[in-house]
């Protein structure tokens, strides 16, 4: 039996995918995420060595459960927040040296590609144009595509715990600072915009942890569970532009301390939502889409698929026993 496992080391979240693959198909054994940020401190040129010290104990945890798995291929990569650290070659090192385990950076192109491969193996995509939006800590990626091939894609520097660091804004918001921040989304996604205009995109695809807060604030508001939004029994959601506009305002004028009180989610991500939900916002009405389909790890998945694929290439995998 052969075990894969793939390490995803995002801005904010430690995500990681076990599965048991064979020659034919695979079956994921379990998905794990765990915060990283012992503080939600802006994004900066270097990473602290408090937070240093958390990552590292955090892949300690997750390399000795793998171990107790028997899992024999470990793949991790690491996103935005490593890409921009001047201090991330030493802190990979460190890393290594704890664990075993070869942390490696990729590109945000790279890290477009992967989301457009993970996306395709959970949707069934369509010949349909659709704009796939992945809302990170210290990027967003948007990939244009439709079922025959990736269209158009870019990274953005504008992940949220980014812009945190960038503009001062209260809770709740302000129409001056709403402007402000709009003005600078306009500009920054230009060439999204310009991509975009020859489609008649419908859905966007959400595929980030910024969309499933969204949603989760929305089935609060309504008094829904996750299920009862949805009648799907997989993992996949949706918002119709409607529901979204019926949430916009009240993520805008609520308080993060409000949600708190009820809503089982970080209060570092419930204070930054009304960054996401003002980017969100912007893509659905200039972008014309008509519904929100909210997908969970696109990221890990592509990464779990293409490793998939190198070890059937290079003869790596045991027969299943």
């Amino acid at each position: 039996m052969t075990k894969l496992a793939i390490i995803d080391l995002g801005t904010n979240v430690i995500k990681v995918l076990v599965g048991v693959v064979t020659e034919q198909n695979y079956t994921i054994l379990y998905e794990q995420k765990i915060a990283i940020l012992v503080k939600h401190e802006p994004i900066s040129n270097t990473i602290s060595k408090e937070n240093q010290k958390h990552i590292i104990h955090v892949l300690v945890g997750i390399k000795n459960k793998l171990e107790n798995d028997k899992v024999q291929f470990v793949v991790a990569k690491a996103t935005s927040l490593f890409r921009q650290a001047s201090n991330a070659t030493g802190i990979i090192s460190a890393i290594f040296s704890a664990t075993g385990i070869q942390v490696n950076v990729i590109s945000g192109a790279e890290e477009a590609d992967l989301i457009y491969l993970g996306t395709y193996s959970m949707l069934n995509l369509t010949n349909e144009e659709k704009l796939i939006v992945d809302i990170g800590g210290g990027s967003i990626e948007c990939i244009l595509c439709n079922k025959q091939q990736l269209l158009w894609k870019e990274s953005f520097d504008l992940g949220i715990r980014r812009l945190v660091s960038q503009f001062s804004y209260s809770a709740p918001i302000t129409s001056t600072q709403l402007t402000k921040l709009e003005n600078y989304y306009k500009t920054a996604l230009d060439s999204l915009f310009a991509a975009a205009y020859p489609y008649k995109l419908r859905e966007l695809i959400g595929a980030s942890g910024a969309f499933r807060t969204l949603l989760k604030l929305y089935n609060h508001y309504h008094g829904l569970s996750n299920d009862e939004s949805n009648t799907s029994p997989s993992k996949n959601k949706k918002l119709s532009i409607k529901q979204f506009n019926s949430l916009y305002p009240i993520i805008l004028t609520t308080p993060a301390h409000i949600w708190e009180k009820d809503v089982s989610i970080a209060p570092i991500f419930l204070r930054s939502i009304p960054l996401s939900a003002i980017l969100v916002n912007l893509i659905v009405r200039t972008c014309n889409i008509e519904e929100i389909i909210i997908i969970d790890g696109p990221l890990k998945m592509g990464l779990f698929i293409r490793e998939w694929t190198r070890l059937k290439i290079q003869n790596c995998i045991k027969p299943f026993t």
